[in-house]
């Protein structure tokens, strides 16, 4: 197990800016529903808990909604990337980690990370 680090993150412009604690990323996540096979990003493997995230810009944010709600898909009004998605909600019968607020982090927002070079994980998301 490795230490807990410090990761700086942002979208493109520079508008959003962020960071988050968790051990060193080695894998990744990306999913074939129809919002993230368009998207095309890879995705942190695991949620974080938002006390683990910390936001500047929130306020250039935009927010997509579709299908269930389950998940908030933020975006920069300004460049249209998507830094990071959150957990709107999670069905009564849900059974795993993730809970309303959760985020989970667009690796390729992260500096000094080469996200492709990750082993990545795709999810069935449709």
């Amino acid at each position: 197990m490795t230490a807990p680090r410090t990761y700086s993150a942002s979208c493109h412009c520079g508008a959003i800016r962020f960071t988050f604690t968790c051990e060193e990323i080695t894998s990744g996540r990306r999913c074939n529903c129809s919002i993230c096979i368009r998207k095309g990003a890879v995705m942190s493997s695991n949620y974080f808990r938002p006390s683990d995230v910390g936001v500047e810009g929130k306020e250039r944010l935009a927010l997509y909604q579709f299908g269930d709600k389950d998940m908030n898909h933020f975006f920069c009004r300004a460049c249209g990337i998507s830094p990071f998605s959150t957990v709107a909600s999670v069905p009564p019968d849900y059974q795993g980690s993730a809970r309303p607020g959760d985020y989970r982090i667009n690796l390729g927002c992260v500096h000094d990370l080469d996200a492709l070079s990750l082993d990545i994980q795709v999810i069935n998301g449709k």
